[in-house]
């Protein structure tokens, strides 16, 4: 075995000892919540020593920041999916909604994001990371409301996008994960739908 091919399998297996290490925090924080939350427990869930888990992430805040980021991009990738797919913007936005509605059903979504936005409150690094994974989620509606409605000035855009998201993880409290309105998702949805496209569609944004 040469050098190179040495270097390779090395950077592999350290990516997927990251890919480990991430998928097991989230696991962790899903049935323990942060307050439990520990690069130690961490380590053992992943069969790994505390000593190699900080050779990837020195910190809890690295590998909080980490999860979270992978997280935003299981999101991304799925509306990149929406996007590329041969659907009108009235479609699109449809299906970004059901896509997001149904996700706020899952157990993980339930558990997971109510502990970020507690940490955002308290965590000024958190709370960055939380702005720039909501900012990266309203580019993706900011993108379809434009096409829905060409003449809306970019404050209004700015301003719908705010709206929807904000609406939308309002109601984790209501139809999340074994919530008693969970198996409302599907009317919830539809009634998204049709408020925010006639706002859109009328301009009636202030």
């Amino acid at each position: 075995m040469n050098k190179t091919t040495m270097v390779r399998g090395s950077y592999k297996n350290g990516l997927l000892t990251r890919k480990l290490i991430i998928d097991q925090a989230t696991e962790l924080f899903i049935n323990e919540g942060y307050l439990n939350f520990s690069l130690r427990k961490v380590a053992k869930r992943a069969g790994i020593s505390s000593g190699n888990l900080q050779h990837h992430f020195k910190t809890k805040q690295a590998l909080t920041e980490a999860m979270l980021d992978a997280l935003i991009t299981i999101y991304l990738d799925d509306f990149q999916i929406i996007s590329e797919a041969s659907l009108s913007p009235n479609e699109r936005l449809r299906k970004i909604l059901e896509h997001v509605i149904v996700d706020l059903t899952s157990r993980m979504t339930t558990k997971i994001f109510p502990e970020l936005w507690s940490m955002a409150n308290h965590d000024k690094r958190v709370s960055n990371a939380v702005d720039d994974m909501y900012e990266r989620y309203r580019s993706v509606l900011k993108s379809c409301i434009k096409e829905i409605n060409p003449s809306l000035s970019p404050t209004q855009v700015d301003k719908m996008a705010l709206f929807i998201c904000a609406s939308i993880e309002g109601h984790t409290i209501f139809i999340g994960y074994e919530k008693n309105w969970t198996h409302l998702a599907e009317s919830i949805t539809e009634i998204a739908y049709q408020s925010f496209l006639h706002m859109i569609e009328h301009g009636n944004i202030p």
